[in-house]
């Protein structure tokens, strides 16, 4: 395995660094302290040629000026949050909408556009680990509570992508935190209809037209949302308009079992799931970024990638049926999910 750290820029006086770790396998995993985010994930395919798999930007004041999220590590709260409030108790608060009157992935200044601390970086045994730290205000968006968080990657030689999370509070909140990954197998050369998915969900949520869900916890049998067996991500999306943009109840997520996997048979690229979140979001955009990466051509049509965002349910705080994403003083939030890049199959 190799690895190093690099200065990347500045963003308000804060140094911003990348750190680019290399397997043995032959996958290349840049990561940066500006959002905690993976900003390439590259590999080998079986023509010895460099496919990007994950889309990321050039230099962080891009990050600061895109509206996509690409790679970020998204909070205080990932997804959306309906009218930007919430009540604790008897206390409401009021949240910094930035999605008309909904609140998207934190606010206008989430965890995304922060500076994190790097706690550690080294690499023991075939294991390269990245540590992050943020500390998050009482108030900060909105949100209550002294908030601290840490993200921890381990990278392996195997080609596994462990992304965790941890948090802490001094007073009662929401939280609720994911990577924003944007990924395509064929190297964004073509679209992703062509690629082969399965989730282990017997149910999905329904959205109203704000993409909000309604509170209903529908069965994906007999719809568009059942991907329960490997099907293309383009079979049925006619049927849902012209993208997905759903989160799916999760079967049964551990660490040990598969929840998602993505393949393509093409370059034989496969990437497999596993998190102990009980939703994932599937999303396969249509709209091209407002700011792209000159070095990565997209196809000139939507459903360039494919985000599969582990996560708690949208709208949470608001909704008594889904799982509550209430931290307490005393707790510890603790999450974790992994990434495994294969070639020649999936691990499913």
């Amino acid at each position: 395995m190799n690895f190093f750290a690099s200065h990347w820029g500045s963003i308000d006086g804060e140094e911003v660094m990348i750190y680019s770790i290399t397997t043995e396998e032959g996958l290349e995993v840049s990561v940066s302290n500006l959002g905690a985010a993976m900003v390439a994930m590259r590999l080998l395919n079986d023509e010895n040629e460099t496919l990007n798999l994950a889309y990321g930007l050039l230099r962080p004041s891009d990050y600061l000026k895109a509206d996509y999220y690409p790679g970020v590590i998204v909070g205080r709260y990932a997804n959306r949050i309906a009218n930007a409030k919430f009540t604790i108790g008897a206390e409401e608060f009021e949240l910094s909408a930035n999605e008309g009157k909904n609140i998207l992935h934190g606010g206008k200044i989430g965890f995304s556009h922060r500076v994190w601390e790097t706690v550690m970086f080294e690499e023991h045994n075939g294991v390269c680990m990245l540590e992050f730290y943020l500390k998050s205000p009482h108030g900060d968006q909105g949100f209550p509570g002294n908030v601290e968080v840490w993200v921890i990657y381990q990278i392996t030689d195997d080609n596994q992508v462990s992304i965790s999370y941890r948090a802490v509070t001094d007073r009662p909140t929401h939280l609720n935190l994911t990577t924003h990954g944007y990924f395509n197998l064929s190297g964004f050369e073509t679209d992703v209809l062509d690629h082969m998915l399965r989730i282990d969900a017997d149910h999905y949520l329904p959205v109203n037209n704000e993409l909000i869900p309604t509170g209903e916890i529908r069965e994906v049998n007999g719809s568009p949302f059942d991907f329960r067996r490997f099907k293309a991500v383009g079979a049925d999306i006619d049927l849902v308009g012209t993208c997905y943009d759903h989160c799916y109840v999760l079967n049964n997520p551990t660490i040990d079992n598969p929840s998602v996997a993505l393949y393509n048979p093409k370059t034989h690229i496969g990437l497999t799931i596993y998190t102990t979140q009980p939703g994932i979001q599937l999303y396969t955009p249509m709209n091209r970024p407002n700011v792209a990466n000159p070095m990565i051509k997209l196809p000139e049509k939507g459903n360039w990638a494919v985000c599969m965002e582990p996560q708690h349910f949208p709208n949470s705080p608001n909704e008594g049926r889904f799982p509550l994403t209430l931290l307490l003083p005393g707790q510890e939030y603790d999450h974790t999910t992994i990434l495994s890049v294969t070639v020649g199959g999936v691990d499913w």
